[in-house]
């Protein structure tokens, strides 16, 4: 019996990361959001053809890569290069 619960809460995680990755990736759509599942850090990829600025080159500043202990630690992460990105055009 206690495995069987054990296994209920591992797939109310799972289904809880898959629900947040869905949220991020429609606030961010131009960014690939990873989870890893052996450290439990939260990353968000994206090509630099997705961070033009109005078509200028790209310094070597543009994120491309981000990583955070949390969900709402990525998150604010992407809001911040987002505020960066929209002030820079």
């Amino acid at each position: 019996m206690q495995c069987k619960q054990e296994a209920v809460i591992v797939n109310a995680t799972t289904d809880e990361i898959e629900q947040t990755k869905a949220q991020l990736r429609a606030e961010f759509p131009h960014w690939s959001i990873i989870h890893t599942t052996d450290t439990g850090r939260w990353w968000a990829i994206r090509t630099t053809g997705h961070a033009r600025l109005d078509g200028r080159p790209l310094s070597s500043l543009v994120q491309t890569e981000l990583d955070a202990d949390t969900a709402d630690e990525l998150r604010a992460k992407l809001r911040a290069v987002a505020e960066v990105e929209a002030g820079a055009r």
